[in-house]
């Protein structure tokens, strides 16, 4: 893997700000990591625990997509790498403890024979998941484990914010964790929180069907990462004020945000909003400091990347005649229409749904006002983001789909605020 630093870039709608008066700037601070070097054809050795659901919610064709998505996953690993199945219902059966991929056939024969019964012991099957990862925990290695489910953690621990805080704990102690909810029954609220919290990625499986396409994004997500542990400091200069981070990132213990990790070929766009006091026109000032922690994928020791952001100040009439940049006014948007999502969440919990619907509809129109006068090349995404917020509102009349919505839209919402689009 390339060991370069990731590209920074701060881009503002226009390139100068107005001279002589306070004002709200939108920076969007884009984040590209560092390619695969020419002529490299190494990846990551990965070590993985599949830990699937086998309750009784899973019985037909979910069951049977989820052995082939595990099956496929088989066939994509190679020898240098490690894996190991756990399996739980009411009770947890690890199936293959964790070794080298070396007889794939072997592994997927063990993986045919299983058939889903019984309840949900989730929590406890996920913890001997991370058991078998850390027992053969790899330096350099993506060391992770993929929790599978479409039903709600019933048996042992149950409690979606202690779970949570155990996953955080595992990430850093080196083990990640992605999760994969399938169908309208499992929890939302603790599955998409468990993979923020430990360094992975949440999905939705609407279709059974759709499962083998899931792995192979996961696993392609996996081979291109580049740097894990990523944080972000941002310090506002004397008079500046960050008054938001439109991204909603978690903050760690050292008030940095944990952002995702660094995938090659997969920019990743932050939207800080500050506060500017006015300057004169021709002046350059110093808005803010950006310290970007990382650890390279092939590195043990975390690195620190550091840089200082300036922006002139112009006379209005020649700052609003800059041209505009697309990129900034999109990803403004697409976050506020993250938030508008989780409004709806919200609204929904208390059963105001003509609010949730309301909410939506509103992030609708913006997406249609502002994308009509969107650069050509821009249309695509403002459009596929407006038949997005349109099927939403309407799934929203329909109580008998409130399970569903609810997903959609927490999943949406996640995908917008860690430029995780879908493929």
């Amino acid at each position: 893997m390339a060991s370069s630093a990731p590209r920074v870039e701060f881009i503002t709608e226009r390139a100068k700000l107005v001279a002589g008066r306070e004002q709200t700037v939108d920076v969007l601070i884009r984040i590209t990591p560092p390619e695969v070097a020419q002529g490299v054809t190494a990846r990551p050795q990965l070590n993985l625990s599949l830990v699937l659901d086998r309750s009784g919610s899973m019985q037909g064709e979910k069951m049977v997509r989820a052995r082939e998505a595990a099956e496929y996953c088989v066939e994509q690993l190679l020898p240098t790498d490690r894996l190991s199945v756990v399996l739980f219902d009411d009770t947890i059966e690890l199936l293959i403890p964790s070794q080298p991929v070396t007889h794939k056939m072997e592994l997927k024969s063990r993986l045919a024979e299983v058939f889903a019964r019984g309840t949900t012991a989730l929590h406890e099957a996920w913890v001997r998941g991370g058991i078998q990862v850390s027992e053969h925990l790899i330096d350099g290695a993506i060391n992770r484990v993929l929790l599978i489910t479409d039903g709600l953690a019933n048996v042992g621990e149950t409690n979606p914010d202690r779970i949570v805080d155990q996953a955080r704990g595992l990430a850093a102690r080196g083990v990640s964790t992605s999760t994969v909810g399938i169908g309208a029954d499992f929890n939302e609220d603790l599955l998409v929180p468990m993979a923020e919290a430990a360094g992975g990625n949440a999905w939705h499986v609407e279709r059974a069907a759709d499962m083998q396409r899931i792995f192979a994004v996961e696993l392609e997500g996996l081979i291109a990462q580049v740097a894990h542990t990523v944080t972000l400091g941002l310090v506002p200069s004397d008079g500046v004020k960050l008054s938001d981070m439109l991204n909603d990132f978690e903050l760690n213990e050292t008030g940095r945000y944990r952002l995702p990790n660094l995938q090659a070929g997969s920019p990743l766009e932050v939207v800080a909003r500050l506060r500017v006091p006015a300057a004169p026109a021709g002046t350059r000032r110093h808005l803010l400091d950006l310290k970007l922690g990382y650890t390279p994928q092939e590195l043990r020791a975390a690195e620190v990347l550091r840089l200082a952001y300036e922006v002139e100040f112009a006379p209005e009439a020649e700052a609003v005649a800059l041209p505009a940049n697309d990129d900034v006014t999109r990803a403004v948007l697409f976050l506020m229409n993250a938030r508008a999502r989780r409004e709806a969440i919200r609204q929904m919990d208390v059963g105001d749904f003509a609010g949730a619907q309301a909410s939506i509809r509103a992030a609708g129109l913006a997406t249609r006002t502002i994308g009509a006068s969107a650069p050509a090349a821009s249309a695509p995404l403002y459009d596929a983001e407006r038949r997005q917020l349109e099927v939403l509102e309407t799934s929203l009349t329909d109580r008998a789909a409130d399970r569903s919505s609810r997903k959609r839209l927490s999943y949406q919402s996640y995908s917008r605020r860690y430029s995780k689009e879908r493929k």
